[in-house]
């Protein structure tokens, strides 16, 4: 496996994360393409579904910066495994409300909210669980695998809702969200963040830090201009 795409995955922290990186990310995927299902066949509404479109798109412009900054400062390792436990049992308690607008639109927002978490807290581990020589495969592995799972979660989640019906989809995915973070779980501790790094947060100077840092740097404030639909 030396010297080619697939050589990271002889490291076994990396392994860890490669595995439960798909297992996170396809019933993510799965899970916003099934509440536009689900919406669609409770309300026959395109209104309703461009509600639900919203839930878990407008949370990734609010959250996603000011997410990031306090990832930072955490224990990423934690982070992944607890967003994925949260988000199974939110998607466990969506099933006592499988025909509530209301509560699908909450629930998709709060799943939202979570994945916001993960991502900043995900990417920055793959330089710290591979040698230098198997980061480039390692990078190129953790891209492969975000748009592998994109595709086979759109491809599933058509059969996927007509062999399981909705509950039973619900049920899945959180079964899937929970075996990747087992994997994550696994990975050894990485080093924290520096001592000399404040862990104490101030929510509204964080904000105002983040969008500050955000509107002077112009490779920055260019880029969001560029950005495709959130990739959770």
């Amino acid at each position: 496996m030396k010297n080619n795409t697939f050589a990271a995955l002889s490291e076994r922290p990396f392994l860890f994360l490669w595995i439960g990186e798909i297992f996170t990310q396809i019933p993510t995927h799965l899970f916003n393409f099934f509440l536009i299902l689900l919406v669609y066949k409770i309300t026959h509404s395109n209104t309703a579904v461009s509600g639900v479109v919203l839930s878990f798109t407008v949370p990734a412009i609010f959250f996603g910066s000011i997410a990031g900054v306090y990832v930072y400062k955490w224990d990423k390792k934690k982070v992944l495994v607890l967003t994925n436990i949260l988000r199974a049992v939110l998607m466990i308690f969506l099933i006592f409300f499988i025909n509530n607008l209301f509560m699908i639109y909450i629930v998709s927002l709060l799943v939202t909210v979570l994945v916001q978490f993960f991502i900043p807290a995900e990417t920055p581990m793959v330089p710290l669980l591979v040698t230098p020589k198997n980061l480039l495969s390692a990078n190129a592995l953790f891209s492969m695998a975000i748009f592998a799972s994109i595709l086979v979660a759109y491809v599933m989640s058509g059969p996927v809702l007509i062999f399981l019906n909705p509950v039973g989809t619900l049920i899945f995915l959180s079964v899937m969200l929970l075996v990747g973070a087992l994997f994550i779980n696994n990975i050894p501790t990485v080093s924290k963040v520096s001592d000399s790094i404040s862990q104490k947060t101030n929510f509204l100077k964080d904000i105002k830090n983040t969008l500050t840092l955000m509107s002077k740097t112009k490779e920055i404030s260019r880029s969001l201009f560029c950005l495709p639909h959130p990739r959770y």
